[in-house]
């Protein structure tokens, strides 16, 4: 049987106010299509941190900037491989297994960076080395490599923040300079899976970089975006077109900007779930 999610916009239904908020959110529709014009029309810019890229749209136009180079893949893939090696032994270490493994081994160490792709190579050949004479995967022989791999991580992770970093921040120093845009028009978002990484790097740096604006001294999470699951440009227009709508009208009807920007009712859940267990004397 198939579960999907009930459209509620008419409830409650069969009364009046069902119908009060059905025209609630025809309106706001409305609203939202007005702000998804003058994006379209260019009066904000989008700077979306998409796969590899940053993509840039203002207005019609739209522009590619590379943020993760070779080097940076080259990283990331050294660290994977060490989990597809962890995953290929705990399946089988035959002989027909191990030799993939070397292969593997043979292959990270010719990669750039070539200090760390040896590094990696080495531990992994020391792993091989202890279970040669195995028939699984010990235990014992996986914890050595996983503490001779910390270190190497460490530097790979760090290899990796320093490399976006460096990328990410001057182009988008180049983008401001390519555009007339200033800060207080400008929405970066970052594109992500589902169980959104809210402390994602590219987050972090894109509010660093608002904190040094004088234009954002308080209001930077405004334009600061996580779009989960978003695959197009498009999803990055609607969800910033939603943040326009919701600030003005949390401004306009609850006397704070920032009151839409998650469910209203988790303003007053903390204390009233404190207070029902306690009530209910739950532990």
């Amino acid at each position: 049987m198939a579960i999907i999610v009930e459209d509620s916009i008419r409830e409650p239904k069969g009364n009046p106010l069902g119908e009060i908020n059905a025209q609630f959110h025809r309106l706001y529709q409305v609203e939202k299509a007005k702000a998804v014009t003058s994006i379209n029309d260019g009066e904000v810019m989008l700077i979306c941190r998409i796969d590899s890229r940053l993509i840039v749209k203002a207005g019609s136009e739209v522009k590619e900037y590379v943020i993760n180079d070779e080097r940076y893949q080259n990283l990331k893939a050294m660290s994977h491989a060490t989990l597809a090696v962890y995953y290929q032994l705990r399946h089988s270490v035959d002989e027909t297994t191990l030799c993939q493994v070397k292969k593997w081994v043979s292959q990270i160490r010719q990669q750039a960076p070539l200090g760390l792709g040896k590094e990696v190579a080495d531990v992994t050949t020391k792993l091989l080395e202890r279970i040669s004479h195995s028939n699984v995967l010990p235990h014992s022989a996986m914890s050595m490599y996983q503490q001779e791999l910390e270190s190497i991580y460490a530097k790979l992770m760090t290899e990796a923040v320093n490399d976006e970093l460096d990328n990410l921040v001057s182009n988008l120093e180049r983008i401001c300079d390519e555009t007339d845009y200033p800060s207080s028009k400008i929405f970066m978002i970052v594109f992500g899976g589902h169980q959104p990484r809210y402390k994602a790097l590219a987050l972090q740096i894109f509010k660093k970089w608002f904190a040094g604006k004088e234009q954002h001294i308080s209001n930077r999470e405004h334009h600061v975006r996580y779009c989960e699951a978003g695959e197009t440009l498009e999803d990055a227009v609607d969800l910033v077109a939603t943040a326009m709508v919701d600030r003005e009208l949390a401004k306009s009807t609850m006397g704070y900007s920032e009151a839409l920007n998650k469910d209203v009712l988790s303003a007053v859940a903390e204390k009233a779930i404190e207070e029902y267990w306690f009530n209910n004397h739950l532990r």
